[in-house]
């Protein structure tokens, strides 16, 4: 039987959907915290709606791996991929569907999160034994560069499409 996702990833898949649901109003609901700034979205560009998938996911990995244990290589890695993988695939969609239709729509862009979401996990699941031996420095700089491009991106971001509110 074709296996799509393991069944230990159901929980944490459930978990992102809420919490990036939580992190979209998380910003307004914290009266413009400059913090809450750097991990939920401050406008409704593309970028900063990737946080409502990139920031849950990240959180639920550190609790998955303190909960778990397992190879911390392995579990980091292969979530980075996934992550990567998820919002590329948002940001292709989404512009490909508003190119299609001349516009966006709220449903479509809730489904294609929730989409995001499982594609995240489904490609983390699938590439987690080639990350076993993966080098722990490269898979720290990779989120820790990730991270850094979200909160300088917050901050100063560039002058190009993909931070235009639609």
């Amino acid at each position: 039987m074709l296996q799509i996702c393991r069944r230990r990833d159901f929980p944490y898949m459930l978990s992102a959907a809420l919490l990036g649901s939580v992190f979209h109003f998380l910003y307004d609901f914290s009266g413009e915290n400059p913090f809450a700034a750097l991990i939920s979205p401050v406008n409704e560009s593309v970028w900063e709606h990737l946080k409502l998938l990139f920031f849950p996911i990240l959180l639920l990995t550190v609790i998955e791996f303190l909960i778990r244990h397992p190879n911390p290589c392995a579990l980091f890695g292969a979530r980075l991929a996934g992550i990567t993988a998820g919002m590329t695939m948002i940001v292709v969609l989404y512009y490909l569907y508003t190119f299609v239709l001349g516009r966006n729509f709220l449903a479509a862009d809730i489904l294609l999160f929730l989409t995001g979401v499982c594609f995240s996990y489904v490609i983390s699941g699938h590439l987690f034994r080639k990350f076993r031996q993966a080098d722990p420095m490269l898979v720290f700089l990779g989120w820790l560069l990730a991270v850094l491009l979200f909160f300088s991106f917050t901050c100063f971001p560039p002058d190009i499409f993909l931070f235009y509110p639609p």
